[in-house]
């Protein structure tokens, strides 16, 4: 029996990645309780779903009202940059954790994936796994000094049939971001991923892959005291911005 519904949380629907971004900023301003973090005060919610219905790579909102460099760092992570390191405010990881780039490589997933729907279109398996059992070694005597662990837990992508060509969405679990100062480039990494993932299956199939819908799980999505204001002020503008279109 399907029941009380709204108990399942805060679900965050846009046509866009960006407005799909706004909308859990907003959410998380408004609706977000205050909590600790590890001693650092913030605003959070737990268990929120998202969802945008596409997957542009290049979102105006995102360009006009986030902050490129922090956009574009997020996006390294997961393509050039072998190291991460905490863009944050405040540091929490020093600069020696193996970013996404290099955990994609190592493992081979993107191949994996490309090879798995390229043979196998309707898999279930073409699922990439961020964290590994090396991340919990580190951390295991010292669970505050460098305790790095992706934010990003597993990306998954599935392909469905629509006449005679197939259409890749893609589904996310994050245990935590931030949403102001990460999320965007998180969300804008997946999409491109997505984007050179489906390119390929192309190729491989010769029948054209279009992408679909981005849609995520995040156990905690939250903005930290120290950007709270600025959270504020980039939410406002963007509102005064859709008035004056009004």
């Amino acid at each position: 029996m399907i029941k009380n519904f709204q108990k399942f949380g805060y679900n965050i629907y846009g046509n866009s990645i960006g407005e799909m971004w706004f909308g859990l900023l907003e959410a998380v301003l408004t609706k977000g309780g205050k909590s600790f973090d590890e001693k650092r005060e913030r605003l959070a919610l737990m268990n929120v779903r998202v969802k945008s219905e596409s997957q542009n790579i290049d979102d105006e909102l995102i360009t006009k009202y986030v902050d490129q460099k922090k956009t574009q760092a997020m996006i390294d992570f997961v393509f050039s940059n072998e190291i991460i390191e905490d863009i944050d405010v405040v540091k929490s990881f020093q600069r020696s954790a193996k970013s996404y780039c290099q955990r994609i490589k190592a493992g081979r997933m993107v191949e994996f994936v490309i090879k798995r729907l390229s043979v196998i279109p309707e898999s279930k398996k073409a699922v990439i796994v961020f964290p590994t059992y090396e991340d919990y070694a580190k951390i295991f005597d010292d669970q505050y000094i460098n305790d790095y662990l992706p934010c990003l837990v597993a990306i998954q992508f599935r392909l469905v049939k629509n006449k005679k060509t197939f259409i890749l969405n893609t589904t996310f679990y994050a245990r935590s971001i931030d949403v102001f100062q990460k999320a965007q480039g998180n969300f804008l990494s997946i999409a491109k991923l997505s984007s050179y993932i489906a390119s390929e299956i192309t190729k491989n199939l010769g029948v054209e892959i279009k992408i679909g819908f981005l849609d995520g799980i995040i156990a905690d999505a939250h903005i930290y005291k120290e950007t709270l204001n600025e959270a504020k002020k980039t939410l406002k503008r963007f509102k005064n911005d859709q008035k004056k279109l009004e």
